[in-house]
Parts: structure tokens; C-alpha cells; sequence
């Protein structure tokens, strides 16, 4: 994962032009347009909190993430926001929320249908009657671009420069994603290295995971080219 970058992460991705307030906007537009009051959110695969820092605005947040790192940097931006260290295919807090969301493709990360659908029932099992979940796919199969791809990008924060390289490549349904950071300061240079695998899984499987796990399955395109988004809401209780 990000063991040795979570420092890195924002600088980076946000010189790309990642803008969490207008993405945390976007989503609080959607929740909205479903689940009118909603009031308390869950960030699966929070990250480094940028979208918490916003959607706190409308919301009472929680998040959680399996990487210790950048919890770290989600506390240091988020201060007393509960944060939890857990698996999103097990956890559970003893309380529910009106909308639970994972973003920039973290369900990518899963490595089978099993882990996909367990992932999906427990995200699905703390929303409360007409909770909006929204997950965000890894790359569709059809999308992939063979024989995979390289990237360089920059980032700078006063005298710390920073550039990674990358490349993907693809092993039936695995994606393989092998980056490589330099980064540059007066003093020093270091070179850090992470590898990342993430599934190809189809629109059908996530569609059938939202469905299994007693949800409304609307898809719609994700702000990353060749994605979608998986809009599920929780059925209200009958009345009488």
C-alpha cells in the first residue's frame, strides 16, 4: 500500500489537480439527491481525510483505513474525527450511518468476488433504512489499456521535490502497479518504492454485490476515465 508514502500522497496527487473540496461537494450533491437530512457518514478507505476535511462540513464523519500511515495523516489534518484501523470486508462500530462512501477505486484493492461481496454486505450493513452507500470501481476490464502504461509526475512544497514513475501491468484479472518516488531535498535523496495490486472486477460483480447485499443499484460514470460509480441505497422500512 502506502506504507512509505503516505506523506507523499496529497502533495502528489493534488499537483495532478485532485480536488477533494469540489469531489466532497459532489458527493454530498448525490446523498442529498437520495437520502434528503442525511446527517452522519462514513469515509471506507478514508485515506489521508481530504474528503472527511470537507464532508465534515454537512456531516458528522467517521473514517477508516487499513494503512497506518495514512491514518497518521488523517488524524494530523482531521483532529478529534474518529478514525479506525480496520478491514472494510469486517468491520463493525456498534452504530450506523445515513451514507458510507469508498472512493478513488479503494474496493480495487480486493483480491476475489468473495472479498468483493463481503466488503459490500458490511458497508451495506451499517447504513441505516434509506442510507446511501457510493463506491467507486477499479478500471473496468473493457477499459484497460494494454500493454499497460507508464506515468511520470512532479509535485514541490518549498524546497522538497518530489517525482514518481510508474507502471501497470496487467495478469489476467490482477493489476500490478509498481511506483517509484524520488524524493529530493537539499540534504538528501531518497528512493522509496511501492507496489500495488488491484482487481479487474466487471460492472456485473459489482452490481451483484451491491444487489446481494439487499441494496438499489444505480451506476453512473466516476470522475476517473474508464470507471464507474455504484450507487446503492438501503430500502426504507415498510410502513404499518
Amino acid at each position: 500500500m502506502f506504507r512509505t508514502t503516505a506523506h507523499l500522497y496529497d502533495l502528489i496527487y493534488e499537483a495532478q489537480g485532485k480536488d477533494y473540496a469540489a469531489e466532497a461537494a459532489e458527493i454530498h450533491d448525490l446523498i442529498g439527491a437520495r437520502n434528503p437530512g442525511a446527517s452522519a457518514l462514513l469515509d471506507v478507505a478514508c485515506g489521508t481525510g481530504g474528503h472527511l476535511a470537507h464532508l465534515r462540513r454537512w456531516y458528522e464523519v467517521e473514517g477508516l483505513d487499513r494503512d497506518p500511515g495514512m491514518l497518521a495523516e488523517a488524524r494530523h489534518r482531521l483532529g478529534d474525527v474518529p478514525l479506525h484501523e480496520a478491514d472494510m470486508r469486517s468491520f463493525a462500530f456498534g452504530r450506523t450511518f445515513d451514507a458510507v462512501i469508498c472512493l478513488f477505486s479503494s474496493i480495487g484493492y480486493l483480491s476475489s468476488n468473495e472479498d468483493l461481496g463481503a466488503a459490500v454486505a458490511t458497508m451495506a450493513g451499517q447504513l441505516r433504512p434509506g442510507g446511501v452507500l457510493v463506491v467507486d470501481g477499479w478500471v473496468r476490464p473493457d477499459a484497460w489499456r494494454e500493454p499497460g502504461t507508464t506515468h511520470v509526475e512532479t509535485a514541490q512544497d518549498g524546497d522538497l521535490t518530489v517525482v514518481r514513475a510508474s507502471r501497470s501491468r496487467r495478469d489476467g484479472r490482477v493489476t500490478r502497479l509498481e511506483m517509484h518516488h524520488l524524493v529530493v531535498t537539499v540534504e538528501r535523496i531518497d528512493h522509496l518504492v511501492d507496489h500495488h495490486e488491484l482487481t479487474l472486477f466487471t460492472p456485473g460483480e459489482y452490481e451483484a454485490a451491491l444487489r446481494d447485499a439487499g441494496l438499489t443499484v444505480e451506476v453512473t460514470t466516476s470522475p476517473m476515465p474508464g470507471r464507474d460509480r455504484y450507487i446503492g441505497t438501503r430500502p426504507r422500512r415498510a410502513s404499518g
